[in-house]
């Protein structure tokens, strides 16, 4: 049977490990018999001319075989590396890195609806062709401005009619200046404000009003040249078509009293719009 490469690397790595030869012995061995071989030369004369040729060839015979048993181990204990060294494993080139594409931010299954992200071009042309509607005003003014100039009216505007007078029944020291306003349509909002001019003796003793089925508030503020009867309409409540009555009422020295500075105003609002009446006591 023959031996495959490995196998006979194994067998000679195995019989050099197990061998140790002992170089000093040789070399006595391999000088003893040279110089034997020197004597029989010398003794049989001619024939000893070739002796030197023939012990370097013995000693040389020797020195392979001493070194052969070694040279062979090293052959067999190095075959395994030599065979790696001759056959290197591939060498494989590192991958070259290939950027990918930009990551690209996830898209949404179903995108918003436009209906909430922006208008509709319709809606959007129909926005721009028509101004926009302003509501009207439907709460009256704090502090409706009340002129100082009698003879400065304007008793009526749209559905709402004014007209300011002064009570004939009140008494000798007492007074009463009376407005009356008359509606066509519902008052969503409404103040009247009776600004009686100061005389000498005057006292207020209050407002009062005719509204019935409304809430309106009454209060007077005395100022250095008048005294001031605010009349509003409560501002959830409203006044149906009729005719409504404010009066502020007051003393004053007997012999009677000179109304010629007296004003009033009334500032209201409807479904629809803004009015404002004013006028004095003639």
């Amino acid at each position: 049977m023959r031996l495959s490469e490995e196998q006979l690397r194994a067998a000679l790595r195995a019989e050099a490990e197990a061998h140790t030869p002992d170089r000093e012995a040789m070399l006595d061995r391999i000088s003893m018999a040279a110089m034997r071989e020197s004597g029989s030369t010398r003794r049989h004369g001619p024939a000893g001319r070739r002796g030197p040729r023939v012990r370097m060839a013995a000693v040389a015979a020797a020195v392979v075989a001493i070194l052969g048993g070694g040279g062979v181990g090293t052959w067999a204990l190095a075959g395994a590396d030599d065979r790696d060294e001759a056959e290197p494993a591939p060498t494989v080139a590192p991958a070259t890195t290939v950027p990918g594409p930009p990551a690209t931010a996830p898209v949404s299954a179903a995108p918003p609806s436009l209906a909430t992200t922006r208008p509709s071009p319709a809606r959007t042309t129909a926005s721009s062709s028509r101004p926009p509607t302003t509501a009207p005003t439907t709460t009256a003014p704090s502090s409706a401005p009340v002129t100082e100039r009698p003879r400065n009216t304007r008793e009526s505007q749209g559905p709402l009619w004014s007209d300011g007078s002064i009570d004939p029944d009140s008494g000798d020291t007492q007074g009463a200046s009376v407005i009356t306003l008359k509606t066509a349509e519902e008052l969503t909002a409404l103040e009247v404000v009776i600004r009686v001019a100061r005389t000498d003796g005057l006292v207020s003793r209050g407002g009062t009003k005719q509204t019935p089925g409304a809430s309106v508030t009454t209060s007077v503020t005395e100022e250095p040249g008048a005294l001031l009867y605010r009349f509003t309409l409560a501002s959830a409540d409203t006044l149906a078509p009729g005719t409504y009555t404010f009066t502020a009422k007051y003393t004053h020295p007997s012999g009677g009293r000179d109304a010629a500075g007296d004003t009033y105003r009334a500032v209201a609002a409807t479904g629809s719009a803004s009015l404002d009446v004013y006028g004095d006591f003639f």
